[in-house]
Formats: C-alpha cells, sequence, structure tokens
C-alpha cells in the first residue's frame, strides 16, 4: 500500500501533465525521416527524467523502499489511464487503439522500473 495516497495523485496527476505538455511539443518539431519515430524515442528519452522528478519529490516525506516506489509507478499509470480516458481520448484520440501503440507500453514499463529504482536508490 502506498503511504500517502494525496501526495502520491498529486504527483501522478503532475507527470500526467507533464507528459502531455511534452508530447505536445514534440508534434511540432520536425523530423529529418520518420516523424513519429523520432518523436517516439524522444519521448523515451524525456520520460525517465519528467517520472525521476516527480518520484523524487513524493519520496521526500514517505520512507523510501522498492516496493513503495513499484506501488507508485502503478498508481501513476492508474492516474494516467484514468485521466487518459478522461480528457486525451475523448478530446484527442478519439479511439482507444491509443492503447495498442507499443510505445506507450514501453513508457509504460519505463515508469514502473524508473520509481522502482527511485524507490530502491534514494536515501
Amino acid at each position: 500500500m502506498l503511504k500517502n495516497w494525496k501526495s502520491a495523485t498529486g504527483y501522478g496527476v503532475l507527470l500526467w501533465l507533464l507528459i502531455f505538455v511534452e508530447v505536445s511539443v514534440l508534434m511540432f518539431i520536425p523530423a529529418l525521416k520518420d516523424k513519429e519515430l523520432t518523436q517516439n524515442i524522444l519521448h523515451m528519452i524525456i520520460l525517465p527524467v519528467l517520472v525521476l522528478f516527480c518520484a523524487w519529490m513524493y519520496f521526500k516525506n514517505v520512507k523510501v523502499s522498492a516496493k513503495e516506489g513499484f506501488l507508485l509507478g502503478v498508481y501513476f499509470l492508474i492516474i494516467g489511464t484514468i485521466l487518459d480516458m478522461l480528457i486525451t481520448i475523448p478530446l484527442f484520440v478519439k479511439t482507444f487503439d491509443f492503447y495498442k501503440d507499443i510505445w506507450l507500453w514501453l513508457g509504460f514499463l519505463e515508469t514502473i522500473i524508473m520509481c522502482t529504482l527511485v524507490g530502491y536508490f534514494k536515501k
């Protein structure tokens, strides 16, 4: 169980907002060849920084452990999925095919790994 649900929810919403802004900005970056591939690769490079920031802030006032980090990563994904279903899909994507994208699932995995690592290594 997460130690601080209010804080985890707040940082989950913040992470979702940061990712939303980051992906929106990446949409306007020109690419030499495959624009979508370039955007996905840049997102996979930027995402750990955003996750690290939110997880680090969460762990300022919570006992640190890899288990807590793992649970935080899963909770961030739950918050993000809820917000995607309420905002991203109905307003922008218009289809649940959004969840068939391998890059989205790689981002989910990256989020869980990064949160777990912060929980494990932060002293």
